[in-house]
Order: structure tokens, then sequence, then C-alpha cells
């Protein structure tokens, strides 16, 4: 990971990840959730051929309202990056509960992975981020019908995966990737 200096928006961190990209071939952004997020961000400084967006939002009006809400009320900063984790293990539990150990195995390593500082950067600049409305009108968003982090219901245009939850692409592989091949190949 590349830590953002404290106060970072999504945009300043998407500035240090542009500095590494090779621009000097085509090339398409990929991004899931957050990621996303950053592919966004790297869309206005970048020039790819494409950019294909996984589990996430193009812009700040198909976040829920309580991740909206959070920018005003702030609620956000009363738990850790180490709350968010002990959270998200919980859901790697439930999803080996499930029957999903692949993917909660998967959960659980990027959980212990990810440094409890970069989690609470990354909630706060997602909870104020504020994008224009639209960057491009090409960019091929894949989403699944039963994302709970973000509801298929405020997504606009996007290629749905009947069923698909936040973690589709680790779930459902088969299907995002053959999306994500006619995406990149339009």
């Amino acid at each position: 990971h590349i830590l953002p200096p404290s106060g970072s928006t999504l945009g300043g961190y998407a500035a240090l990840m542009a500095e590494k990209i090779d621009t000097d071939s085509p090339f398409v952004l990929i991004g899931t959730s957050l990621g996303g997020m950053v592919s966004m961000e790297l869309s206005r400084m970048l020039n790819p051929e494409r950019v294909a967006l996984i589990s996430s939002v193009k812009n700040r009006t198909e976040l829920p309202l309580f991740i909206r809400a959070m920018k005003y009320l702030k609620l956000h900063r009363s738990i850790s990056g180490d709350g968010y984790k002990r959270f998200n293990k919980l859901a790697a539990k439930r999803l080996d509960g499930r029957n999903d150990t692949e993917a909660a195995a998967l959960i659980m390593a990027m959980m212990n992975d990810i440094p409890s500082g970069f989690i609470e950067w990354a909630v706060d600049a997602v909870v104020k981020w504020t994008p224009p409305a639209t960057y491009r009108n090409d960019i091929v968003h894949i989403h699944g019908t039963n994302d709970q982090l973000f509801p298929h219901s405020r997504i606009s245009n996007a290629w749905l995966v009947d069923g698909g939850t936040h973690i589709m692409n680790m779930t459902k592989p088969a299907e995002v990737n053959n999306l994500l091949l006619k995406a990149i190949t339009l």
C-alpha cells in the first residue's frame, strides 16, 4: 500500500499512484470498491483507453445515504482502523459459515495485511469524496444486484451481475472476468 499523507483526499492519493503508472503504452484502469473510486480520480489525470469499475461507485450520488451523511455526522471517526478490521473479520467468518472458505480466507489475509491507519484514512477519504458528477461517459461499471455496501438501485448505467455481492469478484469470478474481458475489448 502507498500510505497517503494525513489529510490526503482520494484525488491526492490517486496523484501519488499516477506517478507509478506507465502511460507510454495504451492502458486500462480497473478498480474494485475503493480502487474504483481511485480509478475515477486517475481517469481525470491520465488518459486511459477505458475505465472499468467493479462493486464501486462513479460519483457521490451513487454512495448510499449513510456514507453521504457521515460527511456531516462524522460518526465514522469514532471507529478505529482496528474496529473496521474486526468488523470485516466477523463478516469473513459469516462467509466461512456459508462454505465460502476461499473468499473468507482472502478477506482475513487482506485485513491482516492492511495497516489500521490506512483503513482510517480510506474511510474518511470516501466519506469526504466530492468528485464532479461525471468524468467521462464510456465507463464500464460491473455491479452486483446484492451489493449491501453500494446498493445497485443507486448505480446508473451498470452491467449487473445477478446475485452478485460487494465481493463478487471472489464469489463469482468467472462471471466478473467474462464481463471484464468484454469491457476491455469493446
